[in-house]
Formats: C-alpha cells, structure tokens, sequence
C-alpha cells in the first residue's frame, strides 16, 4: 500500500524537502552556468572571467560535494 506521506528515515541531515531541493537547484544552476561562462570566456579574448570564475566554481563544487555526501546520499533509502 503506498501512501502520499514522506517515510521517516532516521539519517535525514535536512528534514525539510523544500530546502534540500532550493539548495540543490541552486548548486545546480551555478554548476551548469560556470563551465558555460569558462566556454564564453575561452572563445572571446574580450572577456576575463578568470579572476572570479575560478574560486566560485572551485567554491561550487566543494558544495556541490559537501552537500551530496552529507545530506543526499544519507536520505537515500536503503530498501
């Protein structure tokens, strides 16, 4: 039988799923818009993202990973 209501599971980091998607779309629109703005900056010697756009993706993607390992992968049910 299968029920609308979320199961409890014991090892959620973030309880609300509002939050844990914000923060997931989030990163996910910032790991999608820094390679294209490396693309950008690449193909047009008039740009120079680099002073910016090296510690924010650096930034990102230690997020990105912080938040997989300690708050996606704990709410992934096990059965």
């Amino acid at each position: 039988m299968s029920t609308n209501e979320p199961h409890y599971t014991p090892n959620v980091v973030v309880a609300d799923p509002r939050v844990r998607k914000v923060a997931n779309v989030i990163l996910g629109v910032a790991l999608v818009i820094f390679p294209a703005a490396a693309v950008l900056d690449a193909s047009s010697p008039a740009l120079d993202f680099s002073a910016w756009l090296v510690p924010a993706t650096a930034v990102t993607s230690f997020l990105a990973g912080v938040f997989g390992l300690a708050v996606t992968a704990p709410n992934v049910p096990s059965k």
